[in-house]
């Protein structure tokens, strides 16, 4: 893939279940020893819920460091990523900036920003973000997943569907924007008129919608209805100039397109196809300044390769001007999450 622009990967996960805290870590490291192994009793280690949404445990079992990433980006146009916090698992809630402490030693200058966990309703919020500050001049902002389905065949990120309307997580996502820090949004596509209640309610923070909202069954049977609400409530909340939207996550599983299962990957045209009257209706309603593209690397990784989704971004976006191009690959994301 070549570009006239250069690339900032705006939504990247790292980790190490062998050597960092992960949910799947205690069967890495008791089975870890072979891969078949450890593969073939994925699915009896794990609840059929999480198995739809990863769709394969090839990458979530494995470790994904900055090497793989970029085997990854091998490419001359990309100019770097920003992680987005990839469920590290503490007892304390005090500890999630381990994370952000482990990523600073872990990574180079290909690093260009660090969004880190926190729980918001947590009564000592502003010192766990003051840890994370400590941890890495790199942090500028907070993924507090929101993502909640009542139907107990999807997985679920969060413990609760009254999240976004508890008083002290309110107060913590209000305090996010009186820091200077962003948040990064993520959530299925049905709670998308509770949080655009949310950003209407309480402005002051900047946000980016991760995955466009994630819309579960797109690609399947009831595709049409789907798309039609999650498109109808995407433009509710594009109204709010606050309110950004990250082009990314499309592939997962749980979106329903079955790329994951399939034997050979889709080429990029296909997925242009595929993508391309969702991409188009983001960038309407946001509009190219507020829209910015990014891989969710490597959950996406099991549907698509990397190349692949950046020249399907590229192919959708070959009408466009380059400064718009470079917005949308690259220059939005940097001003986004405030990175010299």
């Amino acid at each position: 893939m070549s570009l006239d622009v250069p690339v900032l990967d705006a939504h990247v996960h790292l980790w190490d279940p062998r050597t960092t805290p992960r949910i799947v870590s205690p069967a890495v490291k008791l089975f870890g020893f072979s891969e078949r192994v450890l593969h073939g009793l994925g699915s009896r280690l794990f609840p059929q819920r999480d198995l739809d949404f990863v769709g394969r445990t090839d990458h979530v079992l494995a470790s994904f460091l900055p090497g793989h990433l970029r085997l990854d980006h091998a490419s001359e146009d990309v100019r770097g990523f920003v992680h987005v916090e990839a469920s590290w698992q503490a007892r304390d809630p005090m500890r999630y900036a381990e994370e952000t402490r482990w990523l600073e030693a872990l990574c180079g200058p290909d690093l260009r920003a660090i969004v880190g966990h926190a729980d918001l309703a947590h009564p000592r919020l502003d010192a766990l973000l003051q840890a994370h500050r400590a941890a890495s001049a790199r942090f500028v902002g907070v993924r507090d997943k929101l993502a909640f389905s009542r139907d107990p065949k999807i997985a679920r990120w969060t413990t609760s569907e009254d999240r976004m309307r508890d008083p002290a997580w309110r107060h913590g996502y209000a305090r996010l924007g009186e820091r200077g820090l962003t948040f990064d949004a993520w959530m299925y596509a049905p709670q998308l008129r509770d949080f655009e209640t949310l950003v209407r309610e309480v402005p002051g923070t900047r946000v980016v919608l991760d995955h466009l909202g994630t819309p579960i069954g797109l690609g399947g049977p009831e595709g049409a209805r789907v798309a039609a609400t999650w498109h109808e409530d995407l433009a509710r909340l594009a109204q709010h100039r606050q309110v950004h939207a990250k082009i990314s996550g499309l592939t997962m599983p749980i979106v329903g397109f079955g790329l994951h299962a399939r034997l050979t990957p889709p080429s990029a045209g296909e997925l242009a196809d595929v993508l391309g009257p969702h991409v188009e209706h983001a960038l309407r309603v946001f509009g190219v300044e507020r829209c910015f593209f990014a891989s969710n690397f490597p959950m996406d990784k099991v549907s698509v390769p990397w190349s692949t989704l950046y020249e399907a971004f590229a192919q959708l976006t070959s009408t466009r001007t380059q400064g718009e191009r470079r917005a949308l690959f690259h220059d939005n994301a940097l001003r986004f999450y405030g990175v010299e």
